[in-house]
C-alpha cells in the first residue's frame, strides 16, 4: 500500500478500554486505553501472544463484547451502541462456524435468505462468492465432504457476500497444514486487494503478520507496543518486546563509549560494537540488536557500510536446509546466535568463528528497566 495518497480513514478506535474479572478475584486490563486509527481497503493485522488483547478488541469490534470506557467509529459514526447484526461487519471464526446440516450454497447463503432476498438473486451472489474463493459447483456438498482448506474457503465466501465494508478475521488460518497455510496467505490477501474492503486480521504468528499486512499492530499486555509496515516493525523495532517477538534476534546491552558524526561504539560488557546511528548520547546505556541473517561467516564486498566483526565459540549447529543456525558464546560470555549459508568452514561444537556484520544493520533501543537491572557496570 502506497503511503504517499493515504487512503480514508475507515475505523477510529479511542480510547478503548476493557476489563476482566477473574474467579481469584484479580483485575485483567485486556484493553488498556487503546487508540488506532485504520485506513479505507487496509489490510491490518493485530498481533501478539495470548491474552495480549487482540482478540477481545476484534470481539469488541464486531459487537460480540462490550468496552468499559472508550469509543469505536466506523466511517465516521459510532457503532457502540449498534448490536452485532446491525454494524456493516462480517467475521470469520477460527472454527468456521458452518453449519454442518446445511449444504455448501445454503451456507454461503444463509444471510441472504435471513434478508429474504429473492431465490434467483441470491443463487447470483451465492455463485459469484464461491467463484471467488476458487469453489465454484461445490454448492450441494455437505461442510463435512470438505477439507479444511475448503472449508475455510466456505466461510470466507459466507462472510464477503454481501459485501461488508470491515472484514474481521480471527486466526482463520491456525488449524490448517502449514503449506495450505501459506497457500491461504496469499489467496486472502489477493481477496482482499480485489474486493476493495478493510481487513482487520487477528494472529499470533509472526511471518503470517509480516507476509500479509499493509500495517502490524503489535499488542502486549493489553497495550500497543507498535504501529508500523511489517518492514519497520521488523527492522526498526521500537521496543525490547518487539524486538524479542518479531523474528529473531540478539539483544545486547551496553554502554555508548564513543560518538562521532559516523556512528557510535557501545561498550557490551568489554565487547566493542559499531552503529551507524547517531541519536544516542555519549555515556547512554542502550540495546543493540542484531538481526541472526545479518551475520556472515565471510565478508560482504558487495556493501558500502563499513562491517564490525565478531568472535563466537560453536555450542550448536542446526542444518535447516538452505541455512545453518549457529548458535554460540561470544568473547564477552554472551549467547549469540546467526544464521548462514553453506560454509567450507567447520561447523564444529567448541570451534571459534568469526563474524561479520554491517555497521548500518545495528539497530539501537533505549535499554529498558528490565535490562538496567541486570546490566554489569563496564
Amino acid at each position: 500500500m502506497s503511503t504517499s495518497t493515504p487512503l480514508p480513514e475507515y475505523v477510529k478506535i479511542r480510547h478503548a478500554h476493557r476489563q476482566f474479572i477473574t474467579p481469584e478475584g484479580c483485575v485483567i486490563n485486556a484493553l488498556d486505553d487503546i487508540n488506532l486509527s485504520i485506513a479505507q481497503s487496509e489490510f491490518i493485522t493485530l498481533l501478539g501472544p495470548s491474552g495480549c488483547g487482540k482478540t477481545t478488541l476484534l470481539k469488541i469490534i464486531a459487537g460480540f463484547e462490550t468496552l468499559d470506557s472508550g469509543d469505536i467509529l466506523l466511517d465516521g459514526q459510532s457503532i457502540i451502541h449498534q448490536p452485532a447484526h446491525k454494524r456493516p461487519v462480517n467475521t470469520v471464526f477460527q472454527s468456521y462456524a458452518l453449519f454442518p446440516h446445511m449444504t455448501v450454497g445454503d451456507n454461503v447463503g444463509y444471510g441472504l435468505d435471513i434478508a429474504k432476498v429473492n431465490k434467483a438473486e441470491r443463487n447470483k451472489h451465492v455463485a459469484e462468492a464461491l467463484d471467488m474463493v476458487g469453489l465454484s459447483g461445490i454448492e450441494k456438498r455437505l461442510p463435512s465432504q470438505l477439507s479444511g482448506g475448503q472449508q475455510q474457503r466456505v466461510a470466507l465466501a459466507r462472510a464477503i457476500i454481501n459485501r461488508p465494508k470491515l472484514l474481521l478475521l480471527d486466526e482463520p488460518l491456525s488449524a490448517l497444514d502449514k503449506n495450505l497455510r501459506l497457500k491461504m496467505q496469499l489467496e486472502l490477501k489477493n481477496l482482499q486487494t480485489e474486493l476493495g474492503i478493510c481487513f482487520i486480521f487477528v494472529t499470533h504468528d509472526q511471518e503470517e503478520a509480516l507476509t500479509m499486512s499493509d500495517r502490524v499492530v503489535v499488542l502486549n499486555g493489553g497495550k500497543i507496543e507498535q504501529v508500523g509496515t511489517p518492514n519497520e516493525i521488523y527492522h526498526t523495532p521500537q521496543t525490547q518486546f518487539v524486538a524479542n517477538f518479531i523474528g529473531e534476534s540478539n539483544l545486547l546491552s551496553g554502554i555508548v563509549v564513543n560518538k562521532t558524526e559516523q556512528g557510535i561504539d557501545v561498550s557490551c560488557n568489554g565487547l566493542l560494537i559499531h552503529s551507524q546511528d547517531t541519536s544516542p548520547a555519549l555515556g547512554d546505556e542502550i540495546e543493540l540488536l542484531l538481526r541472526p541473517e545479518h551475520l556472515s561467516l565471510t565478508p560482504n564486498t558487495d556493501q558500502q557500510s563499513p562491517q564490525g566483526q565478531l568472535t563466537m565459540t560453536l555450542t550448536q549447529t542446526v542444518f535447516i536446509g538452505t541455512d545453518y543456525q549457529l548458535h554460540g558464546i561470544l568473547e564477552n560470555g554472551m549467547a549469540f546466535s546467526a544464521l548462514t549459508r553453506k560454509t567450507n568452514q567447520p561447523l564444529v561444537k567448541g570451534n571459534e568463528i568469526t563474524l561479520h556484520y554491517q555497521i548500518n544493520a545495528v539497530h539501537t533501543l533505549p535499554l529498558t528497566k528490565l535490562a538496567r537491572g541486570v546490566y554489569e557496570s563496564i
